[in-house]
């Protein structure tokens, strides 16, 4: 499985540029994850719409957040600061839906949580991602076209977590809150780690 670091701090467009086009190579360049840090953003998604924003968009602005529209699955979610986002490029065995794949990546992202020191890391009933207790450390939302996957997790490493609360409900979840590694073990891995553990574990649930 092929990785590749984009870096940090990159605006949601060109995220999605360069997954589009590591996409439209993967008959080329194989299977791939793209991971980076997102500038701050809300991103929302065209089923919710933005219900769950208590803020204008001009409102956001001011604060140094972006507002997008996507096509991933899920509900409106915060990318920014501290936080890993991971774009799995990968063809799909025939075999394998949506909802399977969701359920192994869930597994990929919960045991590198494990490896970290999180171990109530887990899965919450109805729920898509990965808590702890009845706060979310890492969300997913992911599209398949074509038996090829897009978008991915967003992984809460060091992430301002008021950004979530204050012009949102994330996720649409109320009575739910989001946490991070460093609130949970009082410090977390770096970028580069964080890939490694990961990485590791993707490929050996999928392989």
């Amino acid at each position: 499985m092929k990785t590749r670091f984009l870096g940090t701090q990159i605006p949601y467009a060109e995220g999605m540029r360069l997954m589009r086009e590591a996409i439209d190579q993967i008959q080329s360049q194989g299977n791939q994850i793209l991971f980076l840090e997102h500038s701050d953003t809300i991103t929302v998604t065209r089923q919710h719409g933005t219900k769950h924003i208590f803020m204008s968009e001009a409102e956001l602005q001011k604060r140094g957040i972006s507002l997008v529209e996507t096509d991933r699955g899920g509900d409106a979610t915060f990318h920014g600061t501290g936080q890993l986002v991971g774009y799995p490029i990968v063809q799909l065995p025939v075999s394998m839906g949506v909802c399977d794949y969701v359920r192994r990546l869930e597994l990929a992202l919960i045991a590198a949580c494990q490896e970290f020191g999180v171990s109530n890391a887990t899965r919450l009933e109805g729920k898509t991602g990965v808590w702890v207790g009845n706060k979310k450390l890492i969300a997913i939302g992911v599209g398949v076209s074509r038996q090829v996957t897009r978008h991915g997790f967003a992984f809460n490493l060091t992430t301002n977590l008021e950004r979530f609360t204050e012009c949102m409900t994330p996720c649409g979840l109320v009575g739910f809150g989001v946490t991070s590694l460093e609130r949970e073990l009082g410090h977390a891995p770096s970028f580069e780690e964080a890939i490694r553990v990961f990485s590791c574990n993707f490929s050996r649930l999928f392989s």
